[in-house]
């Protein structure tokens, strides 16, 4: 076991300094779009919430599904379906495909719309 006398020092400076603010104003770190993608759509935050209404957290998933590629907003929405068993996320990221790239929207369709719930989501969406 390392002496925590001696690497005590050590911890606080190894560790990155945060460069963003959380919605409490609090010191937090920033996610890659990418990875802010993968935390919505894996929690499902599309309800209101203390921090953020659902039309705030929805703008943010349109926002963040823009920054990305669409081959990985489509592994995403797959992702969240298959693995999260979110409903309305994965309906959302397959809408957002259906606009950038129909050959990514054929492939990932039938992993994300497998019952007829879903298909009236996707189409409300």
């Amino acid at each position: 076991m390392a002496n925590a006398q001696l690497f005590a020092s050590l911890r606080g400076a190894l560790m990155p300094n945060a460069t963003a603010t959380n919605e409490a104003g609090g010191l937090a770190y920033a996610r890659s779009p990418e990875a802010a993608l993968a935390l919505y759509a894996a929690t499902g935050c599309l309800n209101g919430t203390y921090y953020a209404s659902a039309g705030e957290q929805l703008d943010q998933a349109l926002a963040l599904a823009a920054q990305c590629d669409a081959a990985f907003v489509a592994r995403t929405a797959v992702y969240a379906r298959k693995v999260a068993h979110m409903k309305d996320m994965p309906a959302l990221l397959l809408a957002t495909l259906s606009t950038r790239d129909g050959d990514l929207l054929t492939k990932a369709f039938p992993h994300v719309v497998d019952n007829g719930r879903m298909l009236r989501n996707f189409v409300q969406i």
